[in-house]
C-alpha cells in the first residue's frame, strides 16, 4: 500500500529532474527569501516565502523524473495547433530573461530594462520566424508496406512549399508512433526549401518487434532561427507496416542431424550430384540462388541466367509450431522459437523444397519459391505468440508431408515427426541477433 501511494504521488523516481516550472518557482522562492532579509519586519513576506517554499517543494517532487514536464504536455496536446518544446538553450534564455526582469523591477536601472526588452524581442522574433517557416507546407508520405525486424528501413516524406516568396529553413520530419512500440527512428532533415519548390527527406526506421506496426502520423518541425525552441506541427493519419521475422538463425546443422539419416530424399546440403538433375535454363528472378547462375548463357544473353534442376519426389516439408504446458509464457523464448521456424523455412525454400506451415488456427499448404516464402513469413509476422500451441487431436489426425519438422516454442526443441522414432535437437537459449 505504501509503495502504491508513493507511486501515485511520483515520490519514487529513479533520478532527479527539475522541470521548467520547478526552475521558475525555485527562482521566485529564492527571491522571496532574499526579501525577508532585506525587510525583516514585514510578516507578509515571511508568509509568502513559506507558501512559495511549500509549492516549490511539491512541484519539485511531482515533476522530477517525469517523462514530460507540464509545459511539454500542455504544448503537445491536441488543443494547440502547433507543438512547442524548449531546447536547453531556450530554457537558459527564459531563465536569464526572468532574472533580468526581476532585477530591473527591483533596481529600476534602465540598462536592465533595455536588456530585458532585447531578450523578449529575440523570443518574439523566434516565434514569428518559425511560424512562417511551417506555414503553407504540403506533404506526402511513402512508407514500405513490409520490412524485416531489427533491420534498417527508410520512409520518404515529400514536402512542397506553397508560399509565394518566403523559403522554409531547417525542416525536420519524423513519424508519430506509440510510446510503447519501441520503434527507433532518425529524423529527416531539409535545410532549405525555396518558395514553390518541393523536397524530400528520408526517415530511418528500425522496428524491434515483428507484427503489424501502426504509424499514426508525421511531425514536421523546425528550430529556425536561433534553436531556442523547437516548433512542430502534427498531421495525423493511419498506416501500418508488416514487420516480418529475419530468419537468419543457423539451422543447417540441425536439419542435417535430424533428417539425412532418416530420409534419403531430405538433403540439407544441396551439393552437386546429390539428388538433383539438370532440367533447363531460364532467366534469373529475385530470390534465386547465385550458385546456380549459368555464366556462359549470362555472358551471351547479357542478362543473368539460372540453371533449373528436376525436383525429386519427397522434397516436401511442413514446419509444425507446438508448445508445452506452462503456467507462465516466456515471451522472449517464444519469439526466438518463431525466429528459428522462420530460419528453417528460409533454409528449405532456398534449397528448392516445397514448404508448408502449421500452427493453431493456421495451415499453409506446401509451396516453393519466393512467393511461398513471403506467404509463410507474413503468417509468422502476424502469429499471436500468447496463444496455446499444444497439438490438438484434430491436428494430429491431419495428413501432412513425409517430412514434418516440429518446433517447440517453449523449449526450443526442433524434432522430426515422420511416424518413426523422433529425433530432437535443442537450440541454445538466448542467442544474439534474435528478437
Amino acid at each position: 500500500m505504501r509503495d502504491r501511494i508513493l507511486e501515485v504521488l511520483h515520490i519514487r523516481p529513479k533520478g532527479m529532474k527539475v522541470s521548467l516550472v520547478g526552475l521558475i518557482m525555485l527562482f521566485i522562492t529564492g527571491s522571496s527569501f532574499y526579501m525577508i532579509f532585506k525587510f525583516p519586519y514585514y510578516m507578509r513576506l515571511k508568509v509568502i516565502f513559506v507558501f512559495l517554499f511549500v509549492v516549490n517543494t511539491l512541484l519539485f517532487v511531482r515533476f522530477r523524473d517525469r517523462r514530460k514536464s507540464l509545459i511539454n504536455r500542455m504544448m503537445q496536446s491536441s488543443f494547440f495547433p502547433r507543438k512547442l518544446t524548449f531546447t536547453m538553450e531556450g530554457k537558459f534564455l527564459v531563465f536569464i530573461t526572468l532574472g533580468i526582469g526581476f532585477a530591473a523591477v527591483n533596481t529600476g536601472v534602465n540598462l536592465l530594462y533595455l536588456l530585458m526588452a532585447m531578450l523578449l524581442s529575440i523570443i518574439v522574433a523566434s516565434g514569428i520566424l518559425s511560424e512562417l517557416t511551417l506555414k503553407k507546407l504540403r506533404w506526402e508520405v511513402d512508407l514500405p508496406s513490409e520490412t524485416i525486424v531489427a533491420s534498417e528501413t527508410f520512409g520518404s516524406i515529400k514536402i512542397q512549399n506553397k508560399k509565394r516568396y518566403l523559403s522554409s529553413f531547417s525542416l525536420e520530419g519524423d513519424l508519430l508512433v506509440a510510446d510503447d512500440s519501441g520503434i527507433i527512428q532518425k529524423k529527416g532533415i531539409l535545410l532549405k526549401l525555396k518558395a514553390g519548390e518541393e523536397g524530400h527527406m528520408m526517415v530511418r526506421l528500425v522496428f524491434p518487434k515483428r507484427g503489424k506496426q501502426q504509424i499514426r502520423g508525421i511531425s514536421i518541425g523546425t528550430r529556425f532561427p536561433f534553436s531556442f525552441f523547437s516548433k512542430s506541427r502534427h498531421y495525423e493519419f493511419s498506416r501500418s507496416v508488416l514487420v516480418m521475422p529475419k530468419g537468419e538463425e543457423s539451422v543447417e546443422t540441425i536439419l542435417s542431424q535430424l533428417s539425412i539419416k532418416q530420409d534419403d530424399h531430405f538433403d540439407a546440403h544441396n551439393n552437386k550430384g546429390q539428388g538433383l538433375e539438370f532440367y533447363s535454363i531460364r532467366q534469373m528472378h529475385p530470390g534465386d540462388d547465385w550458385r546456380n547462375v549459368h555464366w556462359k548463357k549470362t555472358a551471351s544473353r547479357q542478362q543473368f541466367a539460372i540453371k533449373e534442376f528436376e525436383e525429386l519426389a519427397g522434397r516436401r516439408a511442413t514446419v509444425y509450431l507446438t508448445g508445452s504446458h506452462r503456467d507462465h509464457i516466456v515471451q522472449e523464448r517464444r519469439e526466438q522459437g518463431i525466429e528459428i521456424a522462420a530460419s528453417i523455412v528460409r533454409f528449405l525454400v532456398h534449397r528448392n523444397f516445397h514448404v508448408g506451415l502449421v500452427a493453431p488456427n493456421l495451415h499453409i499448404n506446401e509451396g516453393a519459391g519466393t512467393f511461398s516464402l513471403k506467404r509463410i513469413f507474413s503468417a509468422l509476422a502476424l502469429l499471436d505468440a500468447d496463444q496455446d500451441f499444444m497439438i490438438s487431436g484434430s491436428q494430429q489426425k491431419k495428413r501432412f508431408s513425409d517430412t514434418l519438422i516440429s518446433v517447440n516454442l517453449d523449449t526450443l526443441d526442433v524434432s522430426q515427426m515422420n511416424g518413426r522414432s523422433r529425433m530432437r535437437y535443442q537450440m541454445p537459449v538466448g542467442r544474439e541477433g534474435v528478437t
